[in-house]
């Protein structure tokens, strides 16, 4: 009888996911630090914001810079990208440094992680045997959901028992240890492709996404992510309507990760990917259902369970991811995947700024509920359209292929 290996048994992927979570970690440590300096020195929630906001447009050129990691070697590019962001973090700790230095370093700090999530997730099918592909790749989900409410915890204490400068060194400790595993544990590859004009690069990639019905369904999947980022952008003034402080806003932002955690858990431990597949638009829906009743204005403590139940349903990104970097190919593998973040992010952005507009004129609970109502309609419309029918069969045969 044949035992059942799974993802961390390979030494490479063990190292990988480790150096993923240590950069995480780090991006998520900074934000907080540079947020906590900004704030001290302008006592301006105003600059405090714009500071952390400015973290995110780098997503924007990603698709265009994670040509790189298609270009040359993927290992190469990710050790690079942590050494420097080891050696940026560190520069922002030094003491008197401008605050317009400080955060063009944090920009530049973040604009090396779309180039890596990109070159990350292309290198994957390269350390996995296919059949254990979809379960690394949502393993990594879950790690960078968890991630996320971690490290803005760990960050905030951090920050407050050693302070601002402090925490960045040990910032840049982390990015330099995530390096040094990656240096030790994964071996080199060549480069994916030898194409050198990363224009003609980006646009056969867009060109061959916008040509795949399977690719630009899954595109649109990932769409949804931009209507569960409205309950986060509201969770201030939800709170607030709901006579909550600090306290509760922090609860609220940590609903939906801790939810995605949880059902993406489940899912990669109790279920096939073949299965997974076959439920992606039902947990789809199950993101917009609890929002929907938010607009009956439930307490602190419901809004809690809705707002976990969500993230529970965005667990359906595990198996849409592994479907969208299994249907391309290697060649471009990287760009295409920084081509879906990069919609993803400024979709998010938009309905955060969006949803912000619009609880200026109604209750943040109404503008909740409505983007529920939106992502189960999309999600009955993919279902329900004859021409969007048969994409659930095509990806069930999206088994990930060997580069």
């Amino acid at each position: 009888m044949a035992i059942r290996r799974g993802p961390f048994e390979f030494v490479e992927f063990r190292a990988l996911w480790f150096a993923r979570g240590l950069s995480l970690l780090g991006d998520q440590l900074a934000r907080v630090a540079v947020t906590v300096l900004v704030y001290d020195r302008t006592d301006s929630p105003a600059l405090t914001g714009l500071a952390y906001a400015l973290t995110f447009l780098p997503y924007l050129a990603g698709p265009l810079l994670a040509g790189v990691a298609d270009r040359r070697p993927r290992r190469t590019v990710i050790v690079a990208l942590d050494l420097a962001r080891a050696l940026t973090v560190a520069v922002m700790a030094l003491p008197g440094i401008p605050l317009p230095v400080m955060i063009g370093l944090l920009v530049a700090v973040t604009a090396a992680s779309p180039v890596y999530d990109a070159a990350r997730s292309a290198m994957l099918p390269e350390l996995l045997p296919a059949e254990l592909y979809p379960t690394g790749l949502g393993i990594f989900t879950i790690t960078t959901e968890g991630a996320q409410v971690v490290g803005f915890a760990v960050g905030g204490v951090l920050v407050a028992a050693v302070g601002a400068a402090p925490a960045l060194y040990i910032d840049a400790l982390s990015f330099l240890a995530a390096a040094i595993a990656v240096m030790v544990a994964v071996r080199p590859r060549a480069a994916a492709t030898q194409l050198s004009c990363g224009g003609a690069h980006l646009r056969a990639t867009f060109t061959l996404i916008t040509q795949s019905p399977v690719l630009r369904r899954l595109l649109a999947l990932a769409g949804l992510n931009a209507l569960w980022m409205v309950p986060e952008g509201l969770a201030a003034p939800y709170a607030a309507d709901l006579h909550g402080g600090p306290a509760a806003v922090g609860l609220l932002l940590a609903a939906i990760p801790l939810g995605c955690v949880v059902g993406a858990g489940a899912l990669v431990r109790f279920t096939s990917h073949e299965t997974r597949l076959r439920w992606m638009l039902p947990l789809a829906a199950c993101t917009g259902l609890p929002l929907m009743l938010c607009a009956a204005r439930p307490g602190l403590l419901l809004t809690l369970v809705l707002w976990t139940l969500c993230g529970a349903g965005t667990a359906y990104n595990v198996s849409a991811n592994a479907a969208y970097v299994a249907a391309l190919p290697n060649t471009c593998r990287s760009q295409g995947i920084a081509i879906a973040s990069a919609g993803m992010v400024t979709g998010q952005g938009l309905a955060a700024l969006l949803a912000g507009i619009t609880a200026s004129a109604i209750a943040p609970w109404y503008v909740v509920g409505a983007a529920g109502a939106i992502a189960v309609i999309a999600v009955a419309t993919m279902a329900l359209v004859p021409a969007l029918r048969g994409v659930g069969h095509a990806l069930e045969h999206a088994v990930p292929q060997r580069p």
